[in-house]
């Protein structure tokens, strides 16, 4: 059985919040589990994170989660989609910041014939003390449903950097095309695999990249389906899969996995959120399958 299926397992014991949503627990993390009639997608509490989402169209999960992913406090979930902040990389510790580790409040559960959507939320605690000493509000909203839209909001004075960190599900990496993305980017491996094609990317190799000034909309084609992400007030996305050799490295990561996942992700890491502590910053996307 996959980690996919018996995180739906969970559902049958889980505490119902409405007609195709319930909180259960799985590992150390409490889990929110969604089974709704456009689709099938779950959310941990510990960073506010979407495990995984699958439309009931869909044969396969277009936001995936590792089959080895590990469910234990203050430590990040391989897969679905991380929150990066309040920086990006390993500029602090932890790298990709605090965020992703700690535990969010679930302040609303909403559904209708088109989906569910979820609203978390974190503040300056002290539990967030120990990483960061600014005060901030952060909110985050999820909708699944047929399309799957993520959108995070930040109160606070100061800048930050950000991710939303997506790992997608694709058929085989070797035919994936990656379009939208600029000819301006960072390569962050010993080896650039310079683009045939200005703005796509193909992957034979391992990538680790970041865009800056990216088109508003990025497509991945990976010969069975299209996944369309629209960016909104984000203007980096960062590229990255494992490839062979380093994927043997990973713990939480099958040895094959590289060739079923690739990571898009929305950013803002170039131009920083430059935040307030009276008007809400917000930036994410929408995925839809074409």
């Amino acid at each position: 059985m996959s980690i996919i299926q018996t995180l739906l397992e969970t559902k049958k014991t889980g505490k119902p919040l409405s007609a195709s949503v319930s909180q259960s627990t799985f590992g150390e993390l409490p889990i929110l589990v969604i089974t709704h009639n456009t689709c099938h997608a779950a959310v941990s509490l510990q960073g506010a994170q979407l495990l995984f989402w699958q439309p009931t169209r869909q044969a396969t999960p277009v936001i995936w989660l590792s089959d080895k992913a590990i469910f234990k406090k203050g430590t990040p979930v391989r897969g679905g989609v991380p929150v990066c902040w309040p920086w990006f990389g390993k500029v602090n510790d932890p790298m990709h910041g605090f965020a992703r580790i700690v535990e969010w409040q679930l302040t609303s559960v909403q559904e209708d014939d088109n989906g569910v959507d979820l609203t978390l939320s974190l503040t300056n605690t002290a539990q967030t003390s120990h990483y960061f000493s600014k005060p901030f509000s952060l909110s985050l909203a999820i909708h699944v449903g047929k399309t799957c839209q993520i959108s995070l909001s930040c109160l606070g004075d100061f800048e930050a950097t950000s991710a939303l960190h997506t790992y997608f599900a694709v058929d085989n990496i070797e035919n994936v095309i990656v379009s939208g993305l600029s000819d301006d980017y960072l390569e962050k491996t010993a080896t650039e695999n310079r683009p045939k094609v200005a703005g796509q990317l193909t992957i034979d190799r391992e990538v680790d990249r970041v865009y800056a000034d990216a088109e508003d909309i990025i497509t991945i084609n990976d010969k069975k389906r299209i996944i369309k992400i629209t960016n909104y007030n984000a203007n980096d996305v960062v590229t990255w899969n494992s490839w062979i050799d380093k994927v043997k490295t990973i713990a939480d990561l099958d040895n094959d996995s590289y060739k079923i996942m690739l990571c898009v992700e929305t950013g803002r890491i170039n131009r920083p959120l430059r935040l307030s502590p009276t008007e809400k910053t917000t930036y994410g996307f929408k995925i839809d399958v074409l």
